[in-house]
């Protein structure tokens, strides 16, 4: 058989067909990529002007059969072109909570590579990894040959980004904002740019809920004291433990389960010493996944100068959680509060 998609140099002659060589006219169809926006479309599909194929069989083989086979291959081999999404799309994305939401709205198949903290749901560590967010290498990104570089702009070092723009490498940069309101959005931008409307506002509609029943249940702290938290979080440039402060997602969070953030700070992140943790002396100590696991263990943990200065650290109240929970607003939210609220008000002193 000559290979699939290469027409014959000749018309076959009424002596041929006698000979079993059977003339099958087929669609090909040569055009550009589907746009990321449509499913893959077998090109035997749509009408464009026949060219003619030969096929050497016997002379018993059925016609119906060659033609199925024929379009068989022809659509495994338009799709095998794109993606596994089949959408055309090779989407490169570097933001823990846009990658989240990407799954949550069903848009995964769009992604061909995450960055190195995008580690949720656990079905994206499937994909390669284009290194650490802030410390991004431009030949890693291109390698994976995107159509678009997908993030929320906490991203570096500027060269790199500077190199994607001079290849070509479209961008889009979505900052999703300290509030739930503005995380929703950023749901409804990506399922309109990915076209899983419906999905997300499926989604949303499911994580609203989900909070009007936490702000139910959490309402009854109103009024009494607050324990005071330290969010100590492991910056991996620095090496070193960092506040989480400011009016973000985590000290929002914290309030609604009946906490106080130890830092009062406009800061986002405050690089901590010794000395600071010891003067904060907070109650509680909640350490994200990167900084307790390097440690072990909540005793350990206790032990670090400064940490065992404080009533946290000398009562042991010290405990982890994932970082992605707490530093982004998410459909996991509402389960998160939850979970601080038994940190902070253990079930034995309600």
């Amino acid at each position: 058989m000559k290979g699939i998609g290469t027409p014959s140099k000749k018309l076959l002659s009424a002596q041929s067909a006698r000979n079993g060589v059977i003339g099958l006219s087929v669609i090909l169809v040569a055009r550009p990529r589907p746009p990321p926006r449509q499913p893959c479309i077998p090109p035997i599909l749509e009408y464009t002007p026949m060219r003619h194929i030969e096929f050497q069989t016997a002379p018993s083989f059925n016609r119906g059969r060659i033609a199925l086979a024929v379009a068989i291959a022809l659509s495994f081999a338009a799709c095998g072109r794109s993606n596994g999404g089949g959408n055309g799309n090779r989407v490169v994305g570097v933001s823990k909570q846009i990658n989240e939401f990407m799954y949550e709205i069903g848009a995964q198949d769009n992604l061909v590579a995450r960055d190195l903290t995008s580690i949720y749901p656990p079905a994206i560590r499937s994909l390669p990894s284009v290194g650490y967010h802030r410390a991004l290498s431009a030949e890693g990104i291109i390698s994976m040959k995107p159509t678009l570089f997908l993030t929320d702009g906490n991203v570096g070092p500027d060269a790199v980004l500077d190199q994607l723009r001079k290849v070509g490498i479209p961008m889009l940069v979505i900052k999703p904002g300290e509030s739930l309101d503005s995380a929703q959005m950023l749901m409804t931008q990506l399922g309109k740019q990915f076209h899983r409307e419906k999905a997300a506002d499926s989604v949303i509609a499911k994580w609203r809920s989900g909070m009007d029943s936490v702000w139910q249940d959490t309402a009854q702290w109103t009024g009494k004291p607050h324990p005071r938290v330290l969010i100590m979080h492991f910056g991996q440039i620095g090496n070193s433990y960092l506040a989480v402060g400011g009016e973000g997602p985590a000290t929002q969070m914290l309030r609604w389960a009946g906490a106080a953030n130890a830092i009062d700070s406009t800061r986002t992140m405050t690089r901590l010493t010794p000395e600071l943790i010891a003067q904060l002396a907070p109650d509680i100590i909640i350490a994200t996944d990167v900084g307790f696991d390097r440690v072990g263990s909540s005793d350990k943990f206790a032990t670090l100068p400064g940490v065992n200065l404080t009533p946290a650290g000398r009562n042991k109240r010290i405990y982890r959680i994932n970082e992605q929970e707490l530093l982004y607003f998410g459909p996991r939210t509402p389960a998160t509060v939850r979970e601080l609220v038994t940190m902070v008000h253990p079930p034995a002193a309600q």
